[in-house]
């Protein structure tokens, strides 16, 4: 019998965005992008959930935040955070949005931090 083989993600613009972030990773020599392309990789029932009560707890105002999963909207957002996710809930859109804040694409993230300087990574 033999072995099945680990394939990773089958979606074209998962794996484009696995490695764009794998070569910004390397262009500048910054490890953040390469441990976002690691979480990404995984597969999709192992990827994090993050709720908007936990991005509260652990960012001040004007943070930049990376989630490598889907953001769900349970919780409450006191302040402005952007916040780049590869999914998010449509309650949790309504929530970021109302506060102020801004939800993007990890690719937008990329282009506009490059270096990933201020970026943070939330599971």
């Amino acid at each position: 019998m033999e072995r099945s083989v680990k394939s990773g993600s089958t979606d074209p613009n998962t794996r484009a965005l696995i490695n764009a972030l794998r070569k910004t990773s390397a262009k500048h020599n910054v490890g953040i992008w390469k441990r976002v392309a690691e979480l990404i990789a995984r597969p999709a029932r192992q990827r994090a959930t993050v709720n908007i009560g936990k991005i509260n707890r652990h960012t001040r105002a004007g943070d930049i935040i990376v989630v490598p999963g889907k953001v769900l909207g349970s919780g409450v957002l006191s302040h402005k955070v952007t916040v780049a996710a590869l999914n998010a809930s449509t309650s949790a859109r309504t929530v970021i949005v109302g506060a102020g804040g801004s939800l993007i694409s990890i690719d937008e993230l990329l282009t506009q931090v490059p270096k990933g300087k201020g970026v943070t990574i939330i599971v």
